[in-house]
Formats: structure tokens, sequence, C-alpha cells
């Protein structure tokens, strides 16, 4: 018909449908790929969002992100310059750290005033204010305070989150020091007595305290690094599924650490009195780890005591009450040794809440992280400043109001 008709046999179908192949089987391998890819990272996020939405429903969570990096001297410092919120069932507080790594809304010069004395505080994060408002915590009602009462006086609160009594004592010989404080305080509550074990900063050896190691600084590389992404912060700052298992990681962690740590000091101790009669090797393992954390503690609180009296200072400890209820409170500095006990100053507000309790008072948050209330924290800074106004130190401070010029009498003639 004037062409050539073409046709295929089985052969060429097979070999153009085998080249179809080579091309195609990689795209759709890749497209399985990106699908699978595509509904695991789906379903990922969506066991996120249902997780936070049954934490959110069925066991909400304080959200507390901890702002805090390592210092040159080697323990933890609030972050310079963070801005940052918490959140719980009772309360929303704004944090804003300054310059200096401490909560204050202000920067503090170096030198002080003249004719002004500085009261330096010390503490974790119950003194530096969880929970509370900047004008409530203890370092600015103990400035409002002193002034009301005619003191020239600057408080300055170089408490971090997580501090024990061996990280204070780091904070104050390599940076607080320098600010020339004439009061230092160092809270004290129950948690020290395992912070200073777990920083492992400071060992007892042949019944003396020691140095034994330079640094403390428990997940800052990671936490630098994390704190580098928005999306980080974004979750941090906000999700309560986040806070929960970032606080049951911790729990676990930090419980892990204190038990190697204490297994390796009281391994032979324990030994040693299990040998006594009738005396169980748990109960023998228990009361050593209690022996050496006493020990422990004690003489770091000393050695603390003695540091600051040598550079001309007062020193003095500030006792945070254990809450057993709304009600019933209890000693917290008990644990120390008697003699550390009546060798320091001890500021306590133990009396004033046993005296003040009641069912209906709290002193203490009860669905966050169980600081003090801005009652509390009233109670407390009552007590110290009263302490601290006792002192000829601070009086050297007294405001020196100049007397009224007298007013000029006039003489009226009779007339």
């Amino acid at each position: 018909m004037g062409g050539s008709l073409f046709i295929l046999t089985s052969d060429d179908i097979a070999s153009s449908v085998a080249q179809s192949d080579v091309f195609e089987r990689p795209q759709s391998r890749f497209r399985s790929l990106a699908k699978r890819v595509a509904q695991g990272f789906f379903l990922f996020l969506f066991t996120l969002a249902f997780g936070e939405a049954f934490v959110r429903i069925l066991c909400p969570q304080p959200v507390m992100p901890r702002y805090v990096t390592g210092t040159p001297w080697g323990v933890r410092g609030n972050i310079p310059y963070a801005h940052y919120w918490h959140y719980t069932p009772e309360v929303t507080i704004e944090y804003r750290i300054n310059g200096q790594g401490l909560r204050a809304d202000r920067e503090f010069r170096t030198q002080k005033t003249a004719g002004t004395c500085r009261v330096a505080v010390f503490g974790d994060s119950l003194l530096m204010g969880y929970e509370v408002d900047l004008r409530d915590t203890f370092s600015t009602r103990l400035e409002e305070q002193l002034r009301d009462r005619g003191f020239a006086v600057e408080v300055l609160n170089f408490s971090v989150s997580g501090f024990g009594t061996a990280e204070m004592l780091r904070t104050y010989e390599a940076f607080a020091r320098h600010f020339d404080p004439d009061f230092v305080l160092f809270s004290w509550h129950m948690t020290d007595l395992e912070d200073n074990v777990r920083s492992d900063l400071y060992k007892m050896r042949n019944g003396k305290l020691a140095i034994a190691n330079d640094s403390y600084l428990p997940g800052v590389k990671t936490q630098d690094f994390l704190m580098r992404f928005a999306l980080y912060r974004f979750v941090s700052d906000h999700s309560q599924l986040y806070a929960l298992l970032r606080e049951r990681t911790g729990r676990f962690t930090k419980g892990l650490v204190l038990q190697l740590h204490q297994e390796r000091v009281t391994s032979k101790m324990a030994a040693a009195a299990a040998d006594t009669p009738n005396e169980d090797e748990d109960d023998a393992i228990h009361a050593a780890r209690v022996q050496v954390n006493r020990e422990l503690s004690s003489a770091i609180v000393e050695l603390a005591a003695r540091e600051v009296a040598t550079d001309g200072r007062a020193f003095y400890l500030v006792e945070i009450p254990i809450r057993e209820s709304r009600t019933r409170f209890r000693s917290s500095v008990d644990v120390l040794s008697d003699a550390t006990r009546s060798s320091v100053n001890i500021i306590s507000p133990l009396e004033t809440f046993t005296r003040v309790a009641r069912p209906g008072v709290k002193l203490y948050y009860e669905q966050g992280e169980g600081h003090l209330t801005p009652y509390g924290v009233q109670l407390l800074t009552k007590e110290a400043a009263a302490v601290l106004e006792r002192t000829s130190r601070l009086s050297a401070c007294k405001i020196k109001i100049p007397d009224a010029p007298l007013p000029h009498s006039t003489s009226t003639a009779r007339p």
C-alpha cells in the first residue's frame, strides 16, 4: 500500500519492557522509600502530639526550663542575659538574668559605693527564686527590708538552680568575692547533702577535706549545643511531655551518679560495720552512707565559713526547713555535725514557719517543684533581716539623716 508494515515480535516487546524497568525501577524504589520516610515522620509527629495531649490532660507537668551553662571557674552558672518563663498549675513566672549571670534587673559594679553594705546570697533554685517573681525573691525582699530600716544595702543573688554547698563555695572563691560583700549567706536544704557528694568537688581523705576535682559541669556541653537551635528552645520552654521526660531522666541520672560515688566511698565502712553482731548489712550500708555524707557536707560548710572569715566578712547559713505537710516542718540543718552547727551562724525560720502554719496557709508550692511561696519567702526574709540588723557591721551602713534646721523665731512687737 505504498509503505512497509512494522510488526513487533514478542522478543521486541520483552526487550522494550526490560529497558523500561531499568529506568523506572530506581525511581519506583526512591518513591517507595520517600513514602515510607514521610509516613514514619508523620507517625512520629502524631505520637509526639498524642503524648503531649495525654500529659496535659491526664497528668499536667510544670514546665520549668533551666537556662544554665558552664563558667570559667568550673561549675554551672546562669546564662547571661537569658529571658524565659516557668509555667506550673499554680504560677506563671518570668525570669531575666543580667549580664553577670545574676537574677536581677540591673548590673552591679565590682566596686561598691562608699558607705554601702553588700550581701552576697548563694543557693539553689530556692534562693534563686523559682516560682516567684523577681520582686518576691529572697534577695529583693531582703534588700527592700534593710533599706526600709534605714540601711544602705545592695543584695546580690549568686544562686543557681541545682547548686550544692560545694558549688556555692567555688563560685564565692572565683567570682563573688570580687564584689566585696560584707555578708555572705549560703542556703542549706536537705538536697545539699547529696548534691555535695554528687558534684565530687571535695572528698574526705583521712578525716580531712581535700579537693577532688576542678570542675563539675553535668550535661553542660549537651545543653550548650542544643540551645543553639530555636526549635529546641521552643520545645524546652513549652512542652509538658519534654518536661516530664527531662525530669525523669535527670532524677535517674542523678541517682545513678550518687550511687556510684557512694558505693566507692562506703564499701569498706559497710563491710566493717557488717561484721558487727546484730547489724543487718543493708542497715550498715545506709548508716555508712549517711555518715560519709554528713562528714563531707559539714566539712564543706566549715571551710566556707573559714574562707569568708579570712576575707574579713560575716558568714551565715540560711536554713530552708523541710516541709512534711502544710502544718508540719522539720529542721534540715540537723543532719550537719554538732560541731558545725555550733561554729556557724545559722538563720532559721523553722520556729516562725511552725508558728504561722495553718491548713489554709501555703508556705511552699505544692503542684510545681515545691519552692517557697511569696509568703514563705517573706517569713524567711524577715528572719534574716532581723539577724543582720543586730550586727555592728551593718550599723556602719546606717543612712544618716541630717538634722532638720530649727525654724527661725520671729518676735512680734506689741502695738
